[in-house]
């Protein structure tokens, strides 16, 4: 039997596999005698026929669906069907949790969507279990009825979970993390995961209800002995940690940095943390090889703070830069641009914080299903489930698949599109140009250079009305398109 685990996306941009499907693959693999292969076209330089022609050869084909890349996995798995009607089609991820009624409706070709972790249901249908005792899936009968099994609880203990690296080699050979630094980049390195879930509640963000409310890490020990392997079986000198937050638990921190010394492990890393972290946790990971932290700022202002739940104040903001600045980290900020309710006011208190940054991630808010602000799009009748699963549903055939929070789609918002995505050129342009040690330190002193002058030019041209009005008459031409894929490309968080 053959397991194919797919991320069906064909364009855009892909700097990280999808770690799901590896720690999938491997429980699999550990505890079956299926063959499992991981496809990542982006990643593998695979044209969508090359990934057909392996669907052939496959008794199960599970496809990880995102919001951005919905459609992609639609269209795909129907022709998956069609290239081989006898395997089973099983799509999971993060955009299918609350939807699995309403996409096997939609999609008669899909036979199960599995929700919430995979690993154990995965399993569960590779050894035949009735689908009608798996649990954590939604099943289309052979009668078209289609039925909600009860959820499958979450793995308490995620110490029982591996990573098998060979599984993804493909994708992760020559892998660089492109927010940090010349210097960091000549490691050796891998993308990894120590936790899962999250503990807050942002109204903007499903994580929470992704993994079950519950936050869960790997032991101190466990985790210690996973670097120490792959140190020696890759030769890594740098982790990239794409939990949602690494510093979950501070004891357990303060433990893996001890253990972490002992070890006399000679790596870099960088993890995400909270607004708030304790200078004694930030000061001991930083003792022990941790170069880069990002933290979730989202906005300056304390009334938008407040707004999108996020648990934190504009005080300690600016304590935690403080701090962090004070132990010579390199630090990442990730905020947000057209809030609910958020006034020119309310963006200008965020981008006062950029300059404290080393790297920025600036982003146009967008609405994701299964989170507390779309229910409450949904609930005032501004959108419904349909723009999940209808590619010609009103604003799909204008927008695309992602969801800008603007005012041409929703009513409540505060800007239109075209105001939010001037905001975020001017941006973007004026942190780098105030900012001309940053860009050299990132991008070296020829390709800093050449940043600097091009985004002082941009600059200069967005600020007046009569610049603005060329821009957006030349803006689709080669030089803005460069200018701002590369300031973007450079700043954008990857979703896994």
């Amino acid at each position: 039997m053959k397991l194919l685990l797919v991320n069906p996306n064909f364009k855009g941009v892909v700097s990280v596999p999808s770690l799901g499907l590896g720690f999938i693959g491997t429980y699999v693999r550990e505890n079956s005698n299926c063959e499992v292969e991981i496809v990542e076209p982006i990643l593998q330089g695979l044209t969508e026929a090359q990934v057909l022609d392996k669907v052939k050869e496959s008794d199960i084909v599970g496809l990880t669906c995102y919001t951005e890349s919905r459609f992609q996995v639609f269209d795909f798995a129907a022709k998956a069907k069609q290239v081989n009607p006898d395997c089973k089609l099983i799509v999971g991820g993060p955009h299918v949790n609350t939807l699995g009624k309403q996409i096997l409706q939609h999609y008669p070709f899909i036979d199960v969507v599995v929700r919430g972790e995979g690993e154990e249901t995965t399993l569960d249908i590779i050894k035949g279990k009735a689908f009608e005792e798996v649990l954590g899936i939604t099943w289309r009968k052979n009668s078209g009825d289609i039925v909600r099994n009860p959820d499958r609880p979450m793995i308490r203990n995620i110490d029982s979970l591996h990573y098998d690296y060979s599984l993804i080699l493909p994708q992760v050979e020559g892998w660089k993390d492109l927010e940090i630094s010349p210097e960091l980049q000549k490691l050796n390195a891998l993308p990894i995961i120590a936790s899962r879930g999250c503990p807050f509640r942002c109204a903007f963000c499903a994580a929470h209800e992704q993994w079950g409310k519950i936050y869960r890490g790997l032991s101190p020990e466990e985790l210690v002995k996973r670097l120490k392997e792959l140190v020696n079986q890759y030769n890594i000198g740098y982790f990239r940690f794409y939990d949602a937050l690494f510093t979950g638990n501070d004891k357990k921190i303060l433990r893996f940095c001890d253990l972490l010394e002992k070890s006399k492990l000679n790596i870099r890393f960088r993890i995400d943390v909270r607004v708030g972290t304790s200078r004694e946790v930030l000061k001991r990971l930083r003792e022990v090889g941790c170069d880069i932290v990002g933290f979730g700022v989202e906005t300056g202002s304390d009334k938008i703070l407040k707004r999108i739940n996020k648990g934190i104040n504009r005080k300690q903001i600016e304590e935690t830069i403080k701090i962090c600045k004070e132990l010579d980290y390199w630090i990442i900020g990730f905020f947000m641009i057209s809030l609910p309710d958020e006034t020119m006011e309310d963006i200008k208190r965020t981008l006062e914080l950029l300059k404290f940054f080393d790297g920025i991630n600036l982003q146009f808010f967008k609405i994701h299903p299964n989170t507390s602000f779309y229910n409450e799009l949904k609930q005032r009748g501004e959108i419904d489930d349909e723009v999940w699963l209808d590619p010609n549903y009103g604003v799909n055939t204008i927008y695309g698949n992602e969801l800008y929070y603007c005012k041409n789609i929703f009513p409540s918002a505060s800007f239109y599109r075209d105001e939010v995505e001037a905001l975020l050129r001017r941006a973007y342009c004026n942190y780098t140009i105030h900012n001309p040690q940053k860009a050299i330190q990132r991008f070296g002193l020829v390709k800093g250079a050449l940043m600097l002058s091009m985004s002082a030019t941009l600059y200069g041209l967005l600020k007046t009305k009569m610049g603005r009005k060329l821009y957006s008459k030349f803006q689709n031409t080669i030089l803005p398109k460069m200018l701002y894929g590369w300031l973007s490309k450079k700043n954008r968080k990857v979703n896994t």
